[in-house]
């Protein structure tokens, strides 16, 4: 399928004839693009790795521009989009077998006008489109984070390590991810082969700032995960202060009355108190006075 970069995006079903200064946008799949005879004039290894993109990047050719997208799914982070794109003197080539770029190229055709419809104008709103929902999906994961540490500060921290690592996961991943395209608005903004106007440029610097302040926000997110995590390792030190001081509590109140059942269960000859018959209910008593004298004592420190 063919667009042409007008004043909005175009659709064709064939490829234009004509006016060779419109620059057009076409979108093929791998085995398309393969039986083509294309993949003959350039690098040919990006797409025999197609399967294993795992990366955003834009490299520079002699006469063309070659790269690759790796979009993580907002859903899950371990399922990945991947497409490659070509950028040539006529337009841009997209080789995509998920369906991804078709769909955003339709957002495009409806939603986006130019009145100077050029090349870098269409390249820097289908990139910017890409990241179009990110900052609300970065507030999630705030929302998410602040869920967590509320949780956390409730006492509630069953499994809690096993969910917060996949988090700092998901914004590792994240923080990657704006990286490369960070890269990628950078090598676009170089402009090495002279393939944009100089004039537009800044277009794509726009969108590598946008994309290192979305980048500065997944790092304030892992530093948020970082303390909570702190904050759920002091809970964790807590509960374990709690359990050791009721360890020591007991062992405070019961050593005295081990000590005794060891000495009179001895059972020695020359012991009056075996037999005489107070023996039984003095020891007793005084167990229990040794009892009440160790909880006394545990709560004036506080122990209890």
């Amino acid at each position: 399928m063919y667009y042409m970069i007008k004043e909005r995006l175009v659709p064709l079903e064939d490829k234009p004839q004509g006016d060779l200064t419109v620059k057009t946008v076409q979108i093929v799949t791998l085995k398309e693009w393969q039986t083509s005879g294309a993949t003959s004039s350039v690098h040919a290894e990006s797409f025999k790795s197609y399967a294993n993109i795992h990366l955003c990047k834009l490299e520079n050719y002699a006469d063309y521009m070659l790269g690759t997208f790796c979009i993580p799914s907002k859903q899950n982070s371990k399922q990945k989009k991947r497409f490659i794109y070509y950028i040539h003197k006529d337009g841009i080539v997209f080789v995509d077998d998920s369906d991804l770029v078709k769909a955003l190229l339709e957002k495009m055709s409806h939603t986006r006008t130019w009145d100077t419809p050029t090349l870098e104008t269409f390249f820097s709103n289908f990139l910017e489109l890409l990241i179009d929902k990110d900052l609300l999906y970065l507030e999630e994961l705030e929302n998410r984070i602040a869920k967590m540490e509320s949780t956390i500060l409730n006492g509630e921290i069953a499994h809690f390590n096993h969910t917060l690592m996949d988090f700092r996961k998901e914004l590792l991943t994240l923080h990657y991810y704006y990286s490369q395209l960070v890269e990628v608005g950078e090598v676009l903004g170089e402009n090495e082969n002279d393939f944009f106007n100089e004039h537009n440029l800044r277009l794509f610097d726009f969108f590598t700032r946008r994309v290192s302040r979305l980048q500065s926000n997944v790092q304030m997110l892992r530093e948020y995960a970082l303390q909570v995590r702190e904050e759920y390792q002091s809970q964790i030190d807590i509960k374990q202060n709690n359990t050791m001081r009721i360890l020591t509590v007991v062992t405070t109140i019961f050593l005295p009355l081990t000590l005794i059942a060891g000495w009179y269960g001895m059972n020695f000859t020359y012991m009056p108190e075996l037999r005489w018959k107070y023996g039984y209910p003095l020891v007793i008593a005084i167990s229990l006075a040794i009892i009440c004298l160790s909880i006394w004592i545990c709560k004036k420190k506080k122990f209890l």
